[in-house]
């Protein structure tokens, strides 16, 4: 462990939930590094506390990585609800607010120029659906290739979509967690909490990844502004924030 590392946890210490399973599984997914570990402790503090309804939505998918864990979370809590993800799989270059490579992602290595921005973006969908074919195969999320913005709005909607494994799924309803990992800027992560917050039920949770104190992320700054609103409880920091519905 790097000095840094340690550092951060002596000044930001977490809890984490230790599960055989979640770690064989983050051995063998790519974007491990990407969900932390006191974020899969905090899925498993609400599971064991959800309100009597409502289904469950996670904004940001990348690998699917975090589905697969809340899927196994889930079922090992013998909870059966709704379970739906959303994920426009477009993601912006390393320097594209300086180079404006968005002709060809990888541009900036030189053995990758051939990567076209369309065909990094296939990838992660395509690497997403075979993570969760293999480790959820019975228990799939209904994931819908869209913006968080354009899903609340075909959520308010109860539009009719089909899913990225083929399935018709009518979208709408109410929400007891809902795990905010899209856009860490802060008018798009606050637009995603404002549009939960009107889906989430009285006692549902709402955990909003890269929150942490030591981040210079807009969902930090949000995280802040939050324990402030009316109509919220600050569960935990884990290091990110959870925070429930009054």
């Amino acid at each position: 462990m790097s000095l840094y590392r340690k550092l951060l946890l002596r000044l930001y210490p977490y809890k984490t939930l230790h599960d055989d399973y979640i770690a064989r599984m983050r051995s063998a997914m790519g974007g491990a590094g990407m969900l932390h570990e006191g974020n899969i402790y905090a899925f498993d503090y609400v599971f064991q506390r959800l309100p009597q309804t409502g289904g469950i939505l996670e904004i940001g998918s990348f690998a699917g990585l975090s589905a697969n864990v809340i899927t196994w979370l889930l079922r090992k809590h013998g909870i059966n609800r709704p379970f739906f993800t959303c994920d426009p799989w477009v993601y912006e270059g390393y320097h594209d607010p300086t180079r404006k490579d968005d002709a060809v992602y990888m541009a900036h290595f030189e053995a990758c120029r051939h990567i076209t921005r369309e065909d990094f973006t296939d990838f992660i969908q395509e690497s997403f659906r075979r993570n969760t074919l293999f480790f959820s195969r019975e228990f799939l999320p209904h994931t819908i290739r869209l913006t968080s913005d354009a899903f609340f709005d075909a959520w308010q909607k109860q539009e009719r979509k089909t899913d990225v494994f083929g399935r018709k799924v009518t979208l709408g309803g109410p929400l007891s967690f809902v795990y905010v990992d899209g856009d860490h800027s802060y008018e798009v992560a606050r637009r995603d909490v404002e549009h939960s917050l009107e889906h989430l039920v009285p006692g549902g949770f709402l955990l909003l990844d890269d929150s942490a104190d030591f981040w210079k992320y807009g969902s930090v700054q949000l995280a802040q502004e939050m324990k402030r609103w009316k109509g919220l409880e600050l569960v935990m920091k884990n290091p990110n924030y959870l925070y429930r519905k009054r």
